[in-house]
């Protein structure tokens, strides 16, 4: 396994693991005057606007998880780029 691949599957399964941890605490404080999360919920929509759907109390964290796990993930995407830039340029 190279360095880059073992740097792509960290960034990759440390994104997603932080992502979920937003919406774990999203969903553990839900605020109580909106239908609980379900099939109909857009996962997109409680990711960028947590405000929408919690209590105030744990907004901030909520926020900074969302964040660092669209920045692992844009790294491991950046990765692949990476590596997708190393293949053409062999030749």
């Amino acid at each position: 396994m190279s360095v880059t691949e073992a740097a792509f599957l960290i960034l990759l399964l440390s994104g997603i693991a932080v992502l979920l941890a937003g919406l774990m605490l999203t969903r553990l404080y839900w605020r109580p005057d909106i239908p609980p999360y379900g099939r109909r919920t857009r996962f997109l929509d409680v990711t960028l606007h947590p405000a929408d759907y919690v209590t105030n109390a744990p907004l901030r964290a909520i926020r900074n998880l969302n964040l660092a796990g669209a920045l692992l993930l844009a790294g491991a995407a950046g990765v692949v780029v990476y590596e997708l830039l190393q293949a053409i340029a062999l030749p």
